[in-house]
């Protein structure tokens, strides 16, 4: 009996010896598979390392060239600060502007978002060409004859804003706006893309209900819309025909008569033949336009081509 239990434990000893080896197998074949796994990486990372390029340090707001046919030239100092994405499209044709290259050496087209700029940079007259918004080149021009000095030259027209849908004319109700997203522009300083669309919103009692959604762009908003991201946007109330880059449907709308942005030149420069090759340079740029709005470009202040 004795030797029956002795054999019983001994098989069963053996047993757990071969469990226990079968088992550190295991381990030591995951551990081996986590290792390849690690210096795979490490390699992979090593490799990449090699072929990246550190990020180029420059100021990504601005946007400039050279003037070959005058390398000693001046620089033509352009402000946005609007942020019309129409310039995108035309700044190459600036930069290869003979007109312009009669009188400078470079062109430096500098975006500002209008909660960043500095005043003092327009006091100091540090630009030539302006694209603002009135109320902006009116908050210089309140010192008087101690303002600012820039001249209105051309204009766009006013405009206004509406709501528009691919789901049809929105309404502000609560029963059409119920489980719709409704698109702003990421700025509580734009008049018709957040203030008006956020008051209209207030007004009809769904300030606090509605879904939200922001945008850093207009381009980002409407692109959402067309491709069914969201139901409802404030959108640019103008006459866009069938060669406009906005393909809007009829819209409600909430406010119009907004005043346009217009393009300002510094005062010394009124007399002098760069005005004309500027003003070229716009008309140029109205007839390029892909929205209709930035086509209807009206001259104030016509140059002296004598």
């Amino acid at each position: 009996m004795v030797h029956v239990v002795t054999k019983i434990k001994m098989e069963r000893g053996i047993t757990s010896l071969r469990r226990t080896f079968s088992q550190t197998g295991y381990y030591y074949a995951l551990y081996i598979a986590a290792l390849c796994v690690a210096l795979a990486l490490c390699w992979w990372v090593a490799v990449a390392a090699v072929e990246l390029r550190p990020l180029e340090v420059r100021d990504y707001s601005l946007r400039e060239c050279d003037f070959k046919a005058n390398p000693t030239g001046p620089a033509l100092r352009i402000l946005d600060a609007v942020y019309i994405e129409e310039l995108d499209s035309v700044i190459n044709s600036w930069c290869d502007s003979a007109e312009i290259a009669r009188f400078y050496g470079s062109l430096e087209l500098r975006s500002v978002h209008r909660d960043h700029l500095d005043l003092r940079e327009l006091y100091e007259s540090n630009y030539d060409l302006i694209l603002a918004k009135p109320e902006l080149v009116g908050s210089g021009n309140q010192a008087g004859k101690d303002g600012i000095d820039f001249e209105l030259i051309a204009s766009y027209p006013d405009y206004g804003s509406q709501l528009v849908s691919m789901h049809g004319t929105p309404e502000l109700t609560a029963q059409w706006m119920a489980g719709k997203t409704l698109g702003l522009l990421d700025d509580p300083n734009s008049v018709s893309a957040y203030q008006i669309p956020r008051a209209a919103l207030n007004r009809a009692g769904l300030g606090e209900t509605q879904k939200i959604m922001y945008f850093r762009s207009y381009r980002q908003m409407y692109q959402a819309l067309y491709d069914g991201r969201i139901d409802v946007i404030p959108a640019l109330l103008s006459h866009e025909g069938p060669d406009s880059a906005l393909r809007l449907p009829p819209g409600l709308v909430l406010e119009a008569g907004i005043p346009g942005p217009a393009w300002y030149l510094d005062g010394d420069l009124l007399a002098e033949p760069v005005h004309c090759a500027l003003l070229s340079a716009l008309e140029r740029m109205a007839r390029n336009a892909r929205v209709d709005y930035f086509r209807d470009l009206r001259i104030v202040r016509p140059c002296n081509a004598q």
